[in-house]
């Protein structure tokens, strides 16, 4: 069962505040700043088929390293958000939004917070 919709919004709304306490850094494929070299398993990848956009990061998942946020913005706004725990595959589906494009973000307990290049939809 899911939590009531309310429910769900209130948690969604923690978790982008916690999200934008923690960019202060934002890593590239082109600025990976001190961890160049880990940019192929932190640069999320994004798709859209069938009226949903699907964000992955091919990253594993252990107890003591993790993809723990997942998002996507437009204009700058958080428009899709997820937390993973060490248990969760690392995906963010969303239906597609009616925007050009979106930047797709990951935070990695260890590696910080990754960042795709603006995608067009």
């Amino acid at each position: 069962r899911h939590p009531p919709g309310n429910q769900i919004k209130k948690m969604a709304d923690a978790w982008k505040t916690e999200v934008e306490a923690i960019s202060t850094e934002i890593l590239t494929a082109e600025a990976p700043g001190k961890w160049a070299g880990k940019e192929g398993k932190h640069i999320p990848t994004v798709t859209v088929a069938d009226g949903k956009v699907t964000v992955s990061v091919p990253h594993g998942m252990a107890d003591d390293h993790w993809i723990n946020y997942i998002w996507c913005k437009t204009d700058d706004k958080i428009i899709a958000i997820t937390k993973l725990t060490p248990t969760d595959k690392p995906e963010l589906v969303f239906d597609k939004p009616e925007v050009k494009e979106i930047v797709a973000y990951e935070s990695c307990n260890l590696h910080g917070v990754w960042a795709t290049a603006p995608i067009s939809l």
